[in-house]
């Protein structure tokens, strides 16, 4: 990539004019995520005169130390000259003073002092000092971003919340006690592991992590962590799990601390990512030991058991029963049909809009189907959608999510059926 290239990416991400990215450019060697995190933890101020500016202050500095040394070496004089003439009016045996020691301290900085002890030490502003201590603590990726100094400046401050990190949704608690708390709550853990020298993780932060749909799906089924590579909790994980790339989302199992799956978080949109998750808790249980991966459902096992226990009919009491029924009335109602048969196939046009919810169907053969329903639609509607697909007109089917048979709340409502974002699988009779 030409310089001219990273001027133009850095004028796209910040806004600022290219003499204001090449100033940052060059002042980080022509790292462009190193630059962007500079215009950040400075707040966009003008850097131009930086190298100028330094160079004057040396100058100060070490001109300043000439005189403090030079007026230092002047009272010692002094000093002595006093002693010596009391000594020779008083005509007393004291001894002569200690020839004094002359040397030059480290100086050259306003920032150098010189302690009880005659060592030049550095002193530290005490911001630098709280800000390195506070990076030391740091555990959580989010909170390992440039701080901003400097003026407040509107377009900076709106580029550093623009890539905020989830703190609503983060727990605060380290690996080891989030996941007995997991195993307490019944939910799985999630972990995200970031590098902050990769800009893909932050985009994660902006693209994902902030989605409402996302986040309502976390909160429900996940405790969350997000550590910082380089933090100890962090450098803890990579130990335990190998990781080959940032950033790195994975789900562990509570109980056994196995890392169940591994996302593939590159280019990861908020849907891909919902319906994902969504086949994640349809495959996997906390509470059960095994899945069942039978494709006949539980009505159907029970109907078949049912048959097992009937006995077996003699046929010539067969025919009794149907001379009895000959003679009976013939008002008797025939028995209504089944809330299936009911249902007639229905098309519709597909939902728009904030108050939506996505679904997802997967066929029996394998194939997957995504429909768009509103939250207030009945459940009634699923099924008359999917008797619009043409393989499945004349076919009996059930529909069934979290081992749930949806025929039994058919007038419900998708929101409250809780079937937004939800895989649903369409079970053959």
């Amino acid at each position: 990539m030409t310089f001219e290239d990273k001027i133009a990416e850095f004028c796209n991400t910040t806004g600022e004019s290219e003499v204001a990215a090449a100033t940052y450019l060059e002042l980080t060697g022509g790292d462009v995520l190193q630059a962007i995190n500079l215009y950040l933890e400075m707040g966009g101020a003008d850097l131009s005169g930086v190298l100028n500016t330094s160079t004057t202050t040396n100058q100060q500095s070490t001109s300043t130390a000439s005189a403090d040394a030079e007026r230092t070496r002047n009272m010692i004089e002094a000093d002595e000259e006093l002693a010596r003439a009391l000594a020779q009016q008083e005509n007393s045996s004291i001894r002569a003073p200690i020839a004094p020691k002359r040397e030059i301290l480290v100086g050259g900085d306003q920032n150098d002092h010189v302690s009880f002890d005659g060592i030049a030490r550095r002193s530290v502003p005490r911001s630098n000092r709280s800000r390195d201590n506070n990076f030391q603590n740091r555990t959580f990726a989010g909170n390992a971003l440039p701080h901003r100094m400097g003026p407040s400046d509107e377009k900076a401050t709106r580029l550093a919340d623009l890539y905020a990190p989830p703190f609503d949704i983060i727990n605060k608690e380290n690996f080891e006690r989030t996941r007995n708390r997991a195993k307490n709550e019944n939910k799985w853990v999630m972990v995200d592991i970031q590098n902050i020298r990769e800009f893909s993780c932050q985009v994660l932060n902006r693209d994902l992590w902030n989605n409402n749909a996302v986040k309502e799906v976390i909160k429900a089924h996940f405790l969350f962590l997000q550590f910082n590579s380089e933090s100890p909790d962090g450098r803890q994980y990579v130990n335990y799990y190998p990781i080959d790339s940032y950033p790195h989302i994975a789900i562990i199992d509570p109980r056994t601390g196995e890392r169940v799956k591994v996302l593939n978080a590159t280019k990861l949109s908020p849907n891909e990512f919902i319906m994902l998750i969504t086949d994640f808790l349809d495959s996997y249980s906390l509470t059960d030991q095994k899945k069942s991966t039978s494709s006949r459902s539980a009505t159907r096992l029970i109907e078949e058991e049912s048959s097992r226990e009937r006995p077996a009919y003699d046929f010539n009491d067969e025919i009794d029963e149907i001379e009895d029924t000959e003679e009976e009335d013939d008002s008797t109602t025939e028995e209504p049909t089944s809330i299936f048969d009911s249902i007639q196939p229905v098309e519709r046009e597909e939902a728009q809009g904030p108050t939506s919810a996505m679904i997802k169907f997967r066929l029996a053969d394998g194939q997957t189907v995504i429909r768009r329903f509103e939250k207030m639609d009945p459940v009634r509607y699923l099924f008359e959608f999917i008797k619009t697909v043409p393989n499945l007109k004349d076919q009996e089917f059930e529909l069934v999510c979290h081992r749930n048979n949806l025929i039994n709340q058919v007038n419900q409502t998708v929101e409250d059926a809780g079937l937004s974002n939800s895989l649903v699988n369409v079970v053959l009779g």
